[in-house]
């Protein structure tokens, strides 16, 4: 009698290309998921920037003179003083301001810079840009010293916003 061998399994071809198919599929999920991680920090970092930095803009609001007239002294221990009416604000990973962040650059992952200017024909009206920074790369990115977002605002001297 003879018998008709059936066919059961996979050839060693097709186990080759399923298993190669898989490393593919494989590799773009991650390279996803990582982008994804990525843009979900670049969101987080933005978010933090707009509050801190709203914050900031309310604290000079609050008291104007010591920001335009340079007294550092009234200000907080994490501002640190880089130019006539230009303060720097470092902090750390986890958005902690780095008191002194100036002599501890290591530190420091963020850095806020506060710029006040006079207006023109108007001493009394001051021009605020609040610029963040990230100090080292995002993952996968090469770009260091990015910056990742802006705010502006007008500040008249006796204390009053008058528009963003």
């Amino acid at each position: 009698m003879g018998y008709i061998k059936e066919k059961r399994g996979f050839t060693l071809i097709e186990l080759i290309i399923a298993v190669a198919l898989l490393a593919v599929a494989g590799t773009v999920v991650v390279c996803l998921f990582v982008h994804a991680h990525v843009n979900n920090r670049l969101a987080a970092d933005i978010d933090r920037s707009v509050f801190y930095g709203t914050a900031w803009i309310e604290r000079i609001k609050s008291s104007p003179g010591d920001w335009t007239g340079g007294n550092p002294s009234a200000l907080d221990p994490a501002v640190c003083e880089s130019g006539k009416c230009s303060y720097v604000i470092y902090y750390d990973r986890d958005w902690n301001p780095i008191p002194g962040g100036e002599s501890r650059p290591q530190e420091a992952e963020y850095a806020m810079h506060i710029d006040l200017f006079s207006m023109k024909g108007n001493d009394r009206l001051w021009a605020i840009e609040l610029r963040t920074i990230k100090i080292g790369p995002y993952p996968l990115g090469r770009e260091s010293d990015q910056e990742i977002h802006t705010l502006s605002a007008m500040l008249n001297a006796p204390g009053e916003v008058t528009g963003p």
